[in-house]
């Protein structure tokens, strides 16, 4: 079984594994005066920020008929799935670089470095899942349909790990990775259904979005924390299928090339 590998980093090496994430909370604001408190504060702060501009800075007015009632809802529910992978984006492309002394180790497990960016990347947006639901619940958006939280979460986490096997191992080989990357993420958060009004997006760009695999997780997100079912049933297909097959396909990509690894770092 091509994941038996991926599937025994969970077991035998789950003590490695919480040490590296945690190590990696830690030193990402190393030297700070608040330190590791910054990793799920900034977060906090993130959607604080967004929840006030969207309502109030840029008071959005769609007009009679158009369905949308709290576009700040809309916009949070969105985009709290793209701030975490956008997040991991980044990371991803220079995790194996960046320890470089570990990858050259023979005895070292390296498929454990991509894992725990992918699980240091999701964990302090938990602080921005939080501050969501207490949103849609404030503002009478939640409904049973968010307990499907636990399985789009679950689907995102393995995605994200399959993204950051195929970055982290592409990072290798191409140092410029990063800056494309961060050019795309840029560009990708107009090319998904986050800041637009979901009741009167042209068709045309529904198909563009559609086109877009990030759209159908934040599709997912929005049926369960603001539009209260399965508005978009065709994402709640791809979300288990896809996330399966990107971390299928990023495993499997990632053990294929790493005994080129050590030669190429």
């Amino acid at each position: 079984m091509p994941l038996k590998g991926f599937i025994a980093i969970f077991g035998s090496r789950r003590e490695l594994l919480s040490e590296l994430v945690r190590r990696e909370l830690r030193d990402r604001h190393s030297g700070q005066i608040l330190g590791s408190v910054w990793a799920f504060g900034h977060p906090l702060v993130l959607m604080t920020v967004y929840t006030l501009l969207f309502t109030y800075v840029f008071p959005t007015r769609f007009g009679e008929g158009t369905g949308i009632q709290d576009y700040a809802g809309n916009v949070l529910s969105g985009i709290v799935c793209w701030l975490a992978f956008q997040d991991l984006l980044l990371r991803a492309p220079s995790v194996l670089v960046g320890h470089s002394n570990l990858v050259k180790q023979v005895v070292f497990p390296i498929e454990v470095l991509p894992v725990k960016t992918s699980i240091a990347s999701a964990l302090p947006y938990s602080m921005a899942v939080i501050f969501t639901v207490a949103y849609a619940l404030w503002r009478g958006h939640l409904s049973w349909f968010a307990l499907t939280l636990p399985l789009i979460m679950l689907c995102q986490l393995a995605a994200m790990m399959g993204a950051a096997f195929l970055l982290s191992a592409a990072g290798v080989f191409l140092r410029d990775l990063r800056d494309v990357v961060q050019v795309f993420c840029t560009i990708n958060l107009f090319a998904q259904p986050i800041l637009y009004n979901p009741f009167s997006t042209p068709k045309w760009m529904i198909s563009l979005f559609s086109i877009n695999p990030f759209s159908y997780f934040v599709w997912c997100w929005q049926d369960a924390l603001y539009l209260g079912g399965p508005a978009h049933p065709s994402a709640w297909v791809f979300l288990p299928l896809g996330s399966i097959t990107l971390l299928a396909v990023g495993w499997i990509a990632f053990t294929k090339i790493s005994h080129w690894f050590g030669d190429a770092l």
